[in-house]
Parts: C-alpha cells; sequence; structure tokens
C-alpha cells in the first residue's frame, strides 16, 4: 500500500505540501491535472508539473523523486516550456 510510503515521506520532508484529492468531489482538479487512474501522484514546484504518472513508488524511489524535483533547475524548465509551447 501507497499510503503507508507517503505518510513516511511527508514526515521526513515538512517543508513539501503533501496532500490527497477526491477526485470523484474535485473533477475540475482531476481534469486539471489529467488524472485518470488512481492512484497518479503528481508533483509541483513553482506552479510547473515536473512528474506527473499514476501508479506507486516504494519509499527509496519516492524519495530519489523528491530528491530530483528539490534539484530541478526551474529556469531551465521554464525556458523548455516555453520552447515547447511556441512549437505547437
Amino acid at each position: 500500500m501507497f499510503g503507508p510510503v507517503y505518510e513516511r515521506a511527508a514526515e521526513r520532508h515538512p517543508d513539501i505540501v503533501f496532500g490527497e484529492v477526491d477526485t470523484e468531489a474535485q473533477p475540475t482538479v482531476t481534469g486539471a491535472f489529467r488524472i485518470s487512474s488512481i492512484p497518479t501522484l503528481v508533483a509541483v514546484r513553482d506552479r510547473t508539473v515536473l512528474y506527473s504518472q499514476p501508479g506507486t513508488l516504494p519509499l527509496r524511489a519516492l524519495e530519489e523523486l523528491i530528491a530530483g524535483i528539490r534539484a530541478a533547475d526551474m529556469e531551465d524548465m521554464r525556458r523548455k516550456a516555453a520552447g515547447s509551447a511556441g512549437a505547437n
């Protein structure tokens, strides 16, 4: 079960906002993040989705994901996003 893994990560990283969405009660959020499967893990930093995948992760993989999100060069991410938006 992912619940204990999620809770442990939330305890280890009190500076990160961890949340859950009731997909039936919040269809706007569900649609905005294109959630089509439960569970879906979404990581957002500076209003930018850096990770969105259905399924669960073991604690080690979740910790690696968190480290990657923390290390992400957000200026570079914004440049890439702006470039890909112009290509459409």
